[in-house]
Order: structure tokens, then sequence, then C-alpha cells
């Protein structure tokens, strides 16, 4: 069986790749971490400029695996108490919105598709957005449908990046965001529309493109400007974070979300499209 994330250096590219296109790309709390992980260990490569988050099959990443067991069929003395949401949730959530924040690398997505919920955050976090398709690409924040609430900073990314309009749509009605709005609110730094791409020969043009990007710059100076940058949203993200890390734990202790998430996975329940 393959593994549901890949990681691999060439080029001085580090590329980590969702490889679960059965599922949509959807992870579990586990694989959140493992994402985590291998976002640490790319942060260490020594030689290494960016890197470059992907997917496989027709969706970058559709969220949370709705039929994870941990959450489903835990016990419930469990599944409800303070230790378990600290550690499955708030404490997985910080840690890698600190990761993606913070990381020294030139940080890349890669978008062949749709990107949902916890995922949404991790792109808006990202450096540079490249995607295959206006058509084929959209953005969505479902907390409020499913009882949470934002994630991975987006209360701060989302209206940085989109405006106010938009983000208050995106979060406060979980409307999706499309590709040409996306794109106008210059989300993304290029689209290959009209190209007919598949996911592996976008993913294949994104690299290649990211290597002739820095190709004969002074990397100390890529280094530093992304410090820079990051400094002007330093004090946003990181009050974003942990207030938005309280509140969902909170959500969770009560069991809103299991509940929505449950209806969803039996069909009763449906994201806004």
């Amino acid at each position: 069986m393959s593994e549901p994330i890949l990681y691999e250096v060439r080029d001085r590219i580090t590329v980590i790749t969702l490889n679960l296109p059965n599922k949509l790309n959807a992870l579990n709390g586990e694989q959140y971490l493992q994402l985590a992980k291998y976002l640490q260990e790319a942060d260490d490569e020594e030689d290494t400029v960016c890197t470059l988050i992907q997917s496989t099959g027709r969706y970058f990443s559709a969220g949370a695996n709705f039929a994870d067991k941990a959450l489903m069929e835990g016990d419930p003395a469990e599944v409800f108490s303070h230790e378990f949401w600290l550690k499955s949730f708030a404490g997985r959530n910080v840690y890698l919105t600190d990761l993606l924040h913070n990381h020294k690398k030139v940080l890349v997505a890669a978008l062949n598709g749709p990107v949902i919920g916890l995922s949404s955050a991790i792109v808006a976090l990202c450096d540079l957005v490249y995607a295959v398709d206006e058509s084929k690409v959209n953005l969505l924040a479902p907390f409020s449908n499913l009882g949470l609430v934002a994630e991975g900073a987006t209360s701060a990314t989302l209206f940085t990046r989109l405006g106010w309009s938009k983000a208050s749509e995106a979060l406060l009605f979980a409307k999706p965001v499309s590709g040409a709005d996306l794109n106008k609110a210059g989300f993304f730094n290029k689209v290959y529309d009209g190209k007919n791409y598949s996911t592996e020969e976008f993913n294949t043009e994104v690299f290649e493109d990211l290597k002739r990007s820095f190709d004969g710059l002074y990397e100390p100076s890529i280094f530093a400007n992304k410090q820079l940058l990051k400094a002007n949203r330093d004090q946003l993200v990181n009050a974003a974070s942990s207030k938005e890390a309280v509140i969902g734990f909170n959500r969770w202790i009560q069991g809103i979300p299991q509940a929505r998430f449950m209806e969803v996975k039996n069909k009763e329940r449906q994201h806004k499209i």
C-alpha cells in the first residue's frame, strides 16, 4: 500500500505529496500530524530553497476525513474528554499552523483541484500558489457548517489575501470562493488555464517553473526577504491561531462538530457548492 503522504528532495526543492486520491486527499488527524513532521523535516533540509506541497488525483485536499475511526468510533469517555482534544485538535492545529507560518524556505502550493477546511488554511499560509485551471479550483472553509470556527489562522490569512468581503462570505456563511475570484484577488501566482494538464503534468510544470524562478538568485536574500514579509503577519497569525484553537477546542468538548461530521458522513448534511 502506498504511503498517504510522500516526501522527496530533488533539484533543491522538497516535494511533499498528498497521496490519497481515492479519498480526495482528505486527511485524518494522524496524517495531518505526519504532514507537520514532514514540514519540519523540509525546513531543516540543508541545501533546499523551496518546499512544494502538491497532490495526486483531482482534489488538492478535501480537508478532514469524516470517516476517521478515531473520531467516529472512539470511546465516548475519551472522545469528549479535554485530554483527547488538547492532543488531537488544539495542540496539533497550533503546531501545524506554527510550522507553516514560520517555515524558512519558500513555501509553495500546487492546486490541482478544490481545497477544503484545514487544508485551505495550509494553502493560505503558503508564499506562492499555482493553480491548474480556474474552473477546477475553489476554496471552501466550511467551519460554520460543521459547528466549528476558523482554523489554521484563516481568520487572519483569508481577509489579508482575499479582502474583508470575500473572507466574510467564506468564513461566516461557508461560501466557496471560486477559482475566478481567487485569481482576481491575486491569490494565485500563476494559473495554467487552457493547458488541459493532467495532475501529473501540472505538478511537473509547477516544479520546473519553480526551479527557473530561483535560478541564479542570491539565496540568502530570498530567505531574508521571506522573513521581512512574514514579519508583517506575525502578530495577526499568532493571535488568530491561539484564539481559534481555544474556541474550536471548546466546541469539540461540547460534541457539536462530532454530530455534524457524522451527518456529513451519512450524507444527511452537505457542504455548499
